[in-house]
């Protein structure tokens, strides 16, 4: 989070640049868009306000700007730990939202993908604002699932700001699937069932202190817990088979950070202490038929610690240098406790300790040249790892390091700069991917399970994007191009004691391309209508030999998606949204087409402060998935029907004047690499 001052710098800069007649601020990484009074906000949460802005799609529960991960998500200064939060967060709240396209020189290495940050709109009047909110969700395949109830609250008193964002939840889910195995003339069938309920917990709090001379302390405070319960059950080959889990997981992050300007010409200094703590202890209970014939108690615990110092200096009113340096300390360990060995399940009894080190140093240019406004940066950055199996006391160490520049820059053009051309080079080298050098074995189903490798390296690619909207950003054309370097690929093998199971895991693939380009409209036929039609397609050549097979295909994969949103009179408005992704090809997978439709209804009351709104999704196919493992083919369809029916009710409240609520963000996530199923 930068200080008040240098925000009050790049916000000169940017005024410089708007586009007449727009509510769109283009930068040379991105841009910036008011929504204030906007229809898009109307009656909606925040997580479906971010799909109707340019560039952006949600996608398998995750932003993607330009096709590529969102890395981070802030809001009013604040990192996201879920995108669950922006749920709770009305989207009549939002006052701006500044986009990233790719993250810059200034932050970690391994943020490949672009940044969202959320601004709230502060009331006219009054020392704080909030919202509680409710809701209950109907699935076809399980009923009454998930009841939720959050709380946000953000004040000021004298120079005190206070912000905090409670979250209550109670999450039911039941899943169907089917499983097959083609070997030749033989054929096997499977049918898996999953149901699981967790009570889930968050809370966030941040105090923030504002002095006089400009000096800032504050301090942060973030506790997540949850303890699903899920039990698999499998029947293939005249037999039953389950898995029987019992989770808990909590996570602690505080955060104290202390900022001061330097001088009056806007220089200042921001220094960060982060600690995040995650630790989980899972007791699995592995069934044949009635039979328990495994008992297994897993813990584990991660420990980050992160440490920042940052250094902004404007060199004058076209020009800003920013430098700084941060060292990441990794610790995780892994100990699992078996009570009864099965002979049919895989089990690690491997007790494990992970520890590691990132420091990087950065600097960075910030500013313009006649109509041209440019961000470049480099940053140098270095992964260790060590890996201790204290079973057999054998150490594993790997260290790489790599140096990161990053380019961008935007030009405006036409008579009335209503068109702008926007270009961008970064290369990345990810964070150490700890949770996939795990040895602890994770069981999908009965069947099926992922295993980790003390043997990865951290990936790193590098990334060429084009970007050009027209019209004022009516029209947006994109292009991306990127080279991988050790891809973490999860290759498929086969259970060699058992010729139904089947595991994935991680491996490094080198020397992939990939290409993209993209398309995007917008248009707002009517005062009560908006619509975003948009698509994208990526293409991958392949020349890689994953174990005994050499694959050299051009694979594609599309993307289609329609966004429109009404607003009508007397507080009436809703959503209705489209999307297709058709099948598409990479190495032995195959994945089958997925499409869905979803919509909203809402009515509001009291002048906006209360609303009622019924959330659906009438139709759409979950994916299935081949896989080819050597003579077998193995699909896998997840069963369980779409259809589901949500209703929440939301109570805004604000009282006092205008004010402007600094807050404390962690600087830490905690990142999973894992196999993706659906």
């Amino acid at each position: 989070m930068l200080s008040s001052t240098a925000l009050a710098q790049e916000t000169k800069q940017l005024n410089e640049v708007v586009i007449l007649a727009s509510r769109t601020v283009n930068n040379s990484d991105g841009y910036v868009i008011n929504l204030k009074g906007m229809n898009i906000v109307k009656g909606k949460p925040a997580v479906a306000v971010l799909s109707f802005l340019p560039n952006i799609s949600h996608e398998d529960g995750m932003f993607k700007i330009n096709g590529l991960a969102v890395s981070e998500i802030y809001v009013d200064g604040i990192k996201l730990s879920d995108i669950s939060e922006l749920d709770k967060i009305p989207g009549e709240t939002i006052q701006k939202v500044e986009v990233k396209y790719l993250a810059g020189a200034d932050h970690n290495a391994a943020l490949s993908g672009g940044i969202i940050m959320i601004t709230l709109r502060r009331p006219s009047k009054g020392g704080f604002y909030g919202s509680v909110m409710g809701n209950t969700e109907w699935y076809r395949s399980c009923g009454f699932g998930n009841e939720d109830l959050g709380i946000l609250f953000n004040c000021r008193y004298k120079n005190l700001s206070i912000y905090d964002n409670i979250d209550f939840g109670h999450e039911r889910t039941k899943e169907t699937s089917e499983q097959w195995q083609t070997e030749l003339d033989m054929q096997s069938y499977l049918s898996n069932s999953l149901l699981s309920s967790s009570y889930n917990f968050r809370n966030r709090i941040s105090l923030t202190q504002q002095l006089k001379s400009g000096v800032q302390i504050g301090g942060s405070y973030l506790y997540t817990s949850s303890n699903p319960s899920p039990i698999s059950t499998s029947f293939g080959n005249n037999e039953w088979s389950s898995i029987s889990e019992n989770m808990n997981t909590h996570l602690h992050e505080g955060t104290m950070k202390f900022s001061m300007p330097l001088n009056k010409r806007g220089s200042s200094a921001e220094l960060t202490v982060d600690y995040l703590n995650k630790y989980s202890k899972n007791n699995s209970l592995y069934y044949i038929e009635e039979n328990n014939t495994g008992d297994v108690m897993e813990k584990s615990n991660l420990d980050l610690w992160k440490f920042n110092a940052d250094f902004l200096c404007p060199y004058s009113r076209s020009l800003t240098f920013k430098f700084g340096a941060s060292a990441q300390i990794i610790s995780s360990s892994y100990s699992p406790s078996v009570n009864k060995l099965s002979n049919r399940f895989n089990m690690s009894t491997m007790t494990t300790q992970t520890s590691g080190v990132t420091p990087i140093a950065y600097v960075m240019a910030q500013g313009k040249i006649s109509k041209f406004r440019y961000s470049a940066g480099v940053n140098w950055q270095l992964n260790h790892i060590n890996f201790n199996d204290r079973t057999s006391e054998v150490d594993d160490q790997n260290t790489q390091w790599t140096i990161n520049p990053t380019i961008q820059f935007m030009m405006p053009f036409g008579k009335n700069k209503e068109h702008n051309l926007i270009l961008s080079y970064k290369r990345t080298m990810s964070d150490i991917p700890y949770s996939a050098i795990s040895s602890a074995i994770t069981w999908k189903d009965s069947y099926n399970y992922s295993i980790g490798n003390a043997n990865l390296k951290a990936p790193s690619s590098d990334i060429v994007m084009a970007g050009l909207s027209m019209f004022r950003n009516k029209v947006t054309l994109t292009a991306l191009y990127a080279y991988s370097h050790n891809r973490i690929y999860w290759e498929t093998f086969h259970n060699a004691e058992d010729a139904n199971i089947f595991y994935t895991k991680p491996i490094n693939i080198s020397g992939q391309c990939y290409w993209g380009v993209g398309a995007e409209y917008m248009e707002a036929p009517t005062q009560w209508w908006n619509l975003k039609i948009s698509s994208r397609v990526e293409i991958t050549p392949e020349n890689t030999q994953i174990g005994t097979t050499y694959y050299d295909k051009t694979r594609f994969k599309e993307y289609f998606y329609f966004n429109n949103n009404f607003k009508f009179a007397n507080g009436w408005g809703g959503m209705l949204n489209a999307n297709i992704d058709p099948t598409y090809r990479t190495f032995e997978r195959t994945y089958h087409t997925v499409y869905s439709v979803d919509g909203r209804i809402y009515k509001s009351f009291l002048n906006d402060n209360f609303q009622f709104a019924i959330d659906f999704t009438p139709i759409g196919n979950r994916r299935k998935l081949d896989r080819k493992v050597g003579t077998y083919k193995i699909t896998y369809k997840n069963t369980a029907p779409i259809q589901y029916v949500g209703v929440s009710i939301t109570w805004n409240f604000s009282r006092g004047k205008k004010v402007n609520v600094e807050t404390v963000d962690g600087t830490q996530e905690y990142h999973q690499t894992k196999d993706n199923w659906e």
